[in-house]
């Protein structure tokens, strides 16, 4: 079980039941899918890379995943698991250490770091692959920053 905030509670916890990225509640289901934060996430994955992305955690790993050939699914499973770590440390940040909340292309970048980091588990030529879909999402990233004229420092309001 993921200790989000609406899990916390149920364990009795009595703190803050509120997205630090937003005022909704808390839930997995908000943070990974309906947070402004991982729409923006995904929707530069579908920008980037045409793939419409997952609703929900069991979508992910169910009906989304078995919608691609099984050599994509290895690839897109690092992809997707790395979006979803990015943002949970990006929250943790927020939540634990008090910090402000990190920029959208802070969170896609480090979504970009942690599948590098993984892909080194994979065979040479799908390490390859993620490297280079990692480098091709950070170009995409970086045009939309630069053609919308968005400061790459401004945080993620609250």
């Amino acid at each position: 079980m993921i200790l989000t905030k609406d899990n916390l509670a149920k364990r009795n916890w009595k703190g803050d039941k509120k997205c630090c990225f937003c005022n909704n509640d808390e839930s997995i289901q908000h943070l990974f899918f309906e947070c402004h934060v991982a729409k923006f996430v995904w929707n530069v994955v579908f920008v980037t890379f045409g793939i419409v992305p997952p609703s929900s955690i069991t979508n992910m790993l169910g009906t989304w995943l078995r919608g691609f050939n099984l050599r994509s699914r290895k690839l897109l499973l690092i992809g997707a698991t790395a979006m979803c770590w990015a943002i949970w440390l990006s929250r943790n940040e927020v939540v634990f250490k008090q910090n402000k909340p990190n920029s959208y292309l802070q969170v896609l970048f480090r979504a970009t770091y942690w599948a590098r980091f993984w892909s080194q588990l994979s065979e040479a030529e799908a390490m390859q692959l993620i490297k280079s879909n990692c480098q091709r999402l950070e170009g995409v990233i970086m045009e939309l920053y630069n053609r919308r004229g968005w400061n790459f420092r401004s945080r993620i309001e609250q």
